[in-house]
């Protein structure tokens, strides 16, 4: 049962990969990046929304969404950045680079909240073997992108 979370994590990294592709391929058949990030959108929505009538999930409370700080509401716009980002990179960079640098992106980012505790997130102290993570990742993405 412990590896459970780490077999999810790989199935997440697939299915991240596989809705790059499928969108990108959307952004050619309607011709447009916002389009296409507008239907995955909205498909996720009613996906969403499905999920939470099947499970019979209460709505939040008032109190709940009054409590909700600013920034904690931008994780849809944010999102909308990324995917706008993928769909208009994949055909231009392939699947291996862009998600090289999208990896790099992340774990710089994560290194960062990680040393600050920025977003109320536990501190974890920069270390020279988070370092080191860094700089390999960032050479296996300038490698994989490397012509």
């Amino acid at each position: 049962m412990k590896y459970l979370p780490l077999l999810v994590l790989v199935l997440a990294g697939a299915a991240l990969t596989t809705q790059s592709a499928v969108n990108s391929q959307l952004r050619s058949g309607l011709h447009s990046v916002m389009w296409a990030v507008l239907a995955s959108y909205v498909v996720g929505s009613i996906t969403a929304a499905l999920v939470l009538l099947a499970m019979q999930s209460p709505l939040p409370t008032l109190a709940d969404v009054s409590g909700v700080k600013w920034y904690e509401w931008t994780g849809g716009a944010l999102g909308m950045v990324y995917i706008a980002a993928i769909v208009f990179s994949l055909p231009r960079v392939g699947a291996a680079s862009l998600f090289a640098l999208v990896v790099t992106g992340q774990l710089l980012t994560a290194v960062l909240y990680d040393h600050f505790g920025l977003m109320s997130l536990p501190r974890h102290s920069f270390s020279l073997s988070k370092l080191a993570g860094v700089l390999l990742l960032a050479a296996g993405a300038y490698l994989l992108h490397r012509k």
